[in-house]
């Protein structure tokens, strides 16, 4: 039988990658910890209510989203202008993208206005937060050092979301612009020219980037830095090089590095089968390379998916590769699958042309043929 798919999960949650990076981990701390601080002096004070605690936390949360908000206009990336030329991809040059730029000249001259007027402006700036401070000691119940306590929280908690903001400008928003714009305009380019492959891959390509650049929910294998990097890659490759032995090279190499991270991190069964359930190109293939570096990461269901409606031969080789290290573990109903779709005209149909499939296929006919009768 195929290796059960349904291990327990046993990461603790700062590993689990697909929910939480150590990105995460630090500002989700910060602002919990902070969070306790204030509830705890809320309900130490004299007077202490409901209100006072609910006007401690508003406080709070209101200074967090005020930092982010000016954490994200001082981050928003700003795409190439004019004469500015894209880097090229895995070789090919990508003309720099034509994107909406009214919200970067905002952020700009805001950004711009902050800082002068931040400059000149110190003893004013400092003379208005005072105040404000003191107008916030009445809703933590106005005792003493209240107003000092109402300072710390807004600056506490304004930095806290200013640095994520910032950071999530920087590093994930970022991304998603330039690469799925690019693949975009990619995919657009290569429609013109009659070149749905390239361009459906290209479309994929810009999907997966803005999945996991925004952090869409996703399977926690297909979000680890890992797999990420190497899914990424891999619909890279397939969007801007030409099919032959140059491309399939390259997505040999990043076969190999996904079946070496199963020395390296801990992935289960479940894992893998959503990372390949994750639909994508990539994702598909990098699952299909960690079954291969460990069987008992293998589901034989979505080996069998790959081999019957492959999203390339690429593909379909790796799922044929995994199938043949697990003949010897199938039970008979999933051995009479596996012969049912290697003996179908409509799979096969493509391999005289490839006998690196077609060879893989006969060894897995021979040894199915060689097997004593499952149990």
């Amino acid at each position: 039988m195929a290796v059960d798919q349904k291990q327990p999960d046993t990461r603790k949650w700062w590993q689990l990658s697909g929910r939480f990076s150590a990105m995460y981990a630090v500002e989700i701390t910060a602002v919990v910890g902070g969070l306790i601080a204030t509830i705890v002096y809320s309900v130490a004070g004299p007077g202490t209510n409901w209100t006072t605690l609910s006007s401690a936390v508003m406080i709070a949360v209101a200074s967090l989203g005020s930092g982010g908000l000016l954490g994200i206009l001082f981050g928003v990336p700003r795409t190439g202008a004019g004469t500015d030329r894209a880097q090229p991809v895995a070789g090919i040059a990508i003309p720099s993208i034509g994107a909406n730029t009214n919200l970067e000249q905002i952020s700009d001259w805001l950004t711009k206005i902050l800082v002068g007027v931040g400059l000149t402006q110190f003893p004013a700036i400092k003379r208005e937060a005072g105040a404000l401070f003191r107008s916030l000691a009445p809703a933590l119940g106005d005792g003493k050092g209240a107003a000092a306590f109402a300072g710390s929280i807004v600056i506490y908690f304004f930095v806290i979301g200013f640095l994520s903001g910032w950071l999530y400008a920087r590093l994930r928003l970022g991304l998603a612009m330039s690469s799925a714009d690019a693949m975009l305009e990619l995919s657009r380019r290569a429609d013109r020219a009659g070149d749905t492959q390239t361009a459906e891959a290209a479309k994929q390509a810009a999907k997966t980037f803005t999945q996991l650049s925004l952090g869409a929910e996703t399977p926690p294998a297909a979000t680890r830095t890992g797999t990420t990097d190497l899914i990424s890659r891999y619909e890279e490759l397939r969007a801007t090089l030409p099919s032959g032995p140059r491309r399939t090279s390259a997505m040999e190499d990043l076969v190999r590095q996904a079946r070496q991270l199963t020395q390296t991190e801990r992935f289960t069964a479940l894992d893998v089968t959503q990372l390949f359930n994750q639909g994508t190109d990539g994702c598909r293939v990098v699952a299909l390379a960690l079954m291969e570096g460990d069987l008992g990461l293998a589901d034989f269901a979505s080996v069998l998916t790959a081999i019957r409606t492959p999203r390339s031969a690429f593909e379909q080789y790796h799922a044929l590769t995994v199938a043949n290290l697990l003949v010897s573990s199938l039970g008979a109903t999933e051995r009479t699958d596996l012969q049912e779709a290697l003996a179908s005209p409509e799979i096969s149909r493509d391999w005289g042309s490839d006998t690196s499939r077609a060879s893989l296929a006969e060894s897995i006919r021979g040894r199915l043929g060689s097997l004593p009768p499952a149990s």
